[in-house]
């Protein structure tokens, strides 16, 4: 009954946030806050963040890091079938459970990923794409203190996917910290290198998440030309994080 009110109130609230920014026409009308949350966050990365990941990634091998992701991209897959399940996609769904049985028992507690070498796809699905899928639009963009980019309705649909992972159940802080920086180290180069490149890093950060959250949705289907024309964002390598080109509008 809980997680159905949750639910309820998830939807509501989001149906009711983005269809009063609706009629603006633009993904950032916060852009002067979200800019200086986007600098603290920028300061807490380079200060805090990402020296720790350096020192992490210099004592610490690729295999090992390969093999803490892994664990930690296993534990996305409940959340991913829950979410595939509220989308009606079976065989998806089906997937998931093989996937996330297989790497638990055979991958030693999903440090190896073995569903993917036996040919299991490896799916992604979280509560914001379930709730697009439902029509709910994504509302502004919107930069959140230490948590980085979202739109309203990925912030909502947050509380979801953390019910649905199983690290929150087990409630170990240390677990997520370690999940932070495995990560933060794996993209050290990507991020750095984006920095160097981008003209204006805030933009590229937004267009780059705009991006790659209408693709979501859309399950990797290309954004229809309007809402192209709307964001004028352009298509982000999906895993390597490499920066994007700019597109010219087609007619």
């Amino acid at each position: 009954m809980h997680s159905q009110k949750l639910h309820t109130l998830t939807l509501l609230a989001a149906l009711a946030l983005t269809s009063a920014c609706a009629t603006t026409g633009d993904p950032d009308p916060w852009r002067p806050t979200n800019e200086k949350v986007f600098r603290f966050n920028e300061r807490v990365d380079q200060g805090l963040l990402e020296p720790v990941a350096e020192g992490y990634d210099t004592v610490t091998a690729s295999f090992f890091q390969i093999v803490i992701g892994n664990f930690f991209q296993n534990t996305t897959v409940p959340r991913t079938f829950v979410n595939n399940v509220l989308q009606g996609k079976p065989l998806p769904a089906v997937q998931d459970l093989g996937r996330f049985s297989l790497n638990l028992i055979a991958g030693i507690g999903g440090l190896v990923d073995v569903a993917s070498e036996v040919g299991i796809p490896k799916n992604e699905e979280d509560f914001g794409q379930t709730l697009g899928r439902w029509g709910v639009g994504p509302g502004p963009y919107v930069v959140l203190p230490l948590a980085g980019p979202y739109n309203v309705r990925d912030t909502l649909a947050a509380p979801v996917d953390v019910a649905t992972n199983p690290t929150t159940w087990v409630n170990v802080f240390g677990l997520s910290v370690v999940r932070v920086v495995n990560t933060r180290a794996q993209y050290l180069e990507e991020i750095a290198q984006a920095r160097k490149d981008a003209v204006d890093y805030y933009v590229f950060v937004r267009d780059a998440y705009l991006s790659s959250r209408e693709r979501a949705v859309r399950d990797g289907a290309a954004p229809k030309a309007a809402e192209d024309d709307l964001y004028d964002i352009d298509e982000l390598e999906d895993d390597a994080g490499e920066g994007a080109e700019t597109d010219e509008a087609q007619p």
